[in-house]
């Protein structure tokens, strides 16, 4: 048996009752109850903390971890992150999903609209989309709703917001207005899964690892969409702050990037997609411009794969392109980093964006067995 088989062997009898509590706390309901909140709770790049904070505290309070061993920092380090700590040592991984979402600045009113400036990679193709103006934060918790309007792409990658107001300010925020909704019958799911959906899923993991003797870190960051047109040092931001932050003996040697894995070329060629097939894995992130995963790595993601299908839990290694996520900030202070996310498509509105609850349940499983084998000495010293 090789070491990763070994190892994978042990945690049922190292966490008693381990794949029966997943099944139990980790369903389309339990999901889907959070991503809700955090999807309908716009929080543009900038706002993270103040918006998302207190709706994290919430949904952990009232969700069924073991609130002893979850620690909640609404701003990590002034990073603009949100950190959840679960146990009491130092986390033998960081787990990370952005909790920002894409926004637009408005100019100045020009008698019939506003011209908007993307504050993120705008990829919507012509068209008019539903769209939300929303107040600059007063303290914290929800942003104020200004103006119900639509988001107007044009040929020549203008875009423009028209309601029925003309005394917004410079730089308001505008965001695409959609409400999370899940069709049970087709398992879709929308909303703002870039990526309120990796973020539901750390949560929900958060909540399950408390039970256990187990030290991780959640991170909700913020700005990670951005300017991205001007390389890895334009967006992540946050996350690089938290990074640069923090005592070196307290920096991650393993992370897990948890976001979408994009489905667009498939769809626009009628190719297979990965919709269906669980959680997505991938071994290098914008082509080997964001992070590259060591072969060592990949190779017990594999594993991983092989033995979570054995009890169920799907597993599909990404045949197509990944965009850069928080990688690019996690890879300048470790060379261990995962991929690992949900397939998903139109995350930034070209179209209604879509995923599955399926591989989001399944996807959220996979955290927290790759979670509980980190906390394995050997594993670490085999595979870090």
């Amino acid at each position: 048996m090789s070491e990763a088989g070994y190892i994978l062997d042990q945690i049922p009898s190292q966490y008693p009752a381990i794949m029966a509590t997943l099944d139990r706390m980790v369903t389309g309901e339990a999901y889907f109850r959070i991503f809700q909140q955090l999807s309908d709770n716009y929080s543009p790049t900038l706002t993270v903390s103040r918006v998302q904070g207190p709706l994290v505290a919430q949904i952990l309070a009232q969700g069924a971890g073991n609130q002893e061993r979850i620690t909640l920092d609404r701003n990590a380090r002034n990073s603009g992150s949100i950190t959840v700590k679960v146990g009491a040592g130092r986390p033998a991984l960081w787990l990370s999903a952005h909790a920002d979402i894409c926004s637009y600045l408005t100019g100045a009113w020009d008698g019939s609209g506003y011209p908007v400036t993307p504050f993120c990679s705008h990829r919507a193709t012509s068209g008019a989309r539903a769209a939300m103006a929303l107040a600059a934060p007063h303290g914290t918790g929800p942003l104020e709703r200004l103006a119900e309007g639509q988001m107007i792409s044009y040929e020549d990658a203008s875009v423009r917001f028209v309601c029925d107001r003309d005394d917004l300010p410079m730089h308001t925020r505008v965001v695409h207005h959609l409400a999370a909704n899940w069709d049970r019958q087709s398992d879709h799911v929308a909303g703002f899964l870039d990526n309120q959906a990796g973020s539901a899923a750390l949560l929900l993991a958060a909540q399950v690892l408390s039970h256990y003797d187990v030290n991780a870190l959640m991170l909700l960051n913020d700005e990670e969409e951005g300017p991205v047109d001007k390389g890895n040092q334009g967006f992540s931001r946050a996350a690089n702050r938290l990074l640069h932050r923090t005592p070196s003996d307290e920096l991650p040697n393993y992370a897990i990037v948890i976001d979408g894995h994009g489905q667009e070329a498939q769809l626009r060629s009628q190719a297979a997609t990965t919709f269906g097939k669980g959680a997505s894995f991938t071994g290098l992130s914008s082509q080997a411009r964001g992070a590259v995963t060591p072969p060592q790595l990949l190779d017990f993601t594999r594993d991983m794969q092989r033995w979570a299908g054995q009890h169920g839990i799907a597993m599909v290694e990404h045949p197509g392109y990944v965009g850069r996520s928080d990688d690019i900030s996690l890879m300048q202070f470790t060379p261990n980093v995962s991929i690992i996310g949900y397939p998903s498509a139109y995350s930034h509105f070209e179209q209604t964006p879509q995923s599955r609850m399926s591989d989001l349940v399944t996807m959220t499983k996979v955290l927290v067995l790759m979670a509980l084998a980190a906390q394995d000495a050997e594993w670490r010293d085999a595979f870090l």
